[in-house]
């Protein structure tokens, strides 16, 4: 329910004077909120960091649950950002949208958002950039194959930088060294999230949930 259905979607080309200037693909999604996760709280913590963050941590667990549906279904989603994880303030419920990057385990990825990517996602892009002829895309992508916690790792720098206002990719900071207010087990488990090592990361959107769970 959290995953909004799609009536449409494919490539549209569009004109100026008669000539092509663009054919962006699109997908036409359930309506489920306007409001991004991240500008949301934004706003709210300027006023009261404390008082939100309980709501913060429920929005957080919260997309857990479509989060760990794709996965079950042998997919990951590849471009979790803040525009892609938009939030009911009414409800702290969190859904995820924008599927156009999402691909099956081993997959060859098509692309990622290099703020919020995972770094074995930065290397896969490196090595396909590099990739010697005789060596098809489909191998490359299976002995460097991206599973849940690649999507984990891009749900925590969303989490961070909702909390510090600062990009991860950018600082690589803990959270408490920018604000004294983050409480120190959510930056543990923020941190934890965002291990470079993803054997060394939480693993599962499950584990995720009940980690943030632990925190209510």
């Amino acid at each position: 329910k959290q995953i909004p259905k799609v009536y449409d979607y494919g490539q549209e080309t569009m004109f100026k004077n008669q000539d092509v200037v663009l054919t962006p693909y699109f997908i036409v999604l359930d309506h489920t909120s306007n409001t991004d996760l991240v500008g949301y709280f934004h706003e709210k913590m300027n006023e009261d960091l404390p008082g939100q963050l309980k709501n913060f941590i429920e929005c957080c667990v919260s997309v857990c649950d479509p989060l760990e549906h794709i996965h079950s279904k042998n997919f990951i989603h590849c471009d979790i950002k803040p525009g892609h994880m938009m939030v009911n303030p009414d409800t702290n419920t969190t859904f995820l949208i924008d599927f156009e990057l999402a691909i099956k385990k081993t997959d060859v990825i098509k692309g990622i958002s290099m703020d919020y990517a995972s770094p074995e996602q930065i290397e896969l892009l490196k090595i396909l950039r590099n990739q010697p002829e005789d060596i098809p895309l489909e191998a490359v992508s299976f002995f460097l194959a991206l599973d849940d916690r690649t999507d984990i790792y891009s749900i925590g720098a969303v989490m961070y930088e909702t909390l510090t206002k600062k990009k991860w990719k950018g600082s690589k900071i803990p959270p408490r060294n920018i604000n004294n207010l983050i409480p120190q087990k959510l930056e543990g488990v923020i941190m934890a999230t965002l291990e470079e090592d993803p054997s060394n990361r939480i693993a599962t959107a499950k584990q995720l949930k009940q980690a943030l769970q632990n925190l209510l």
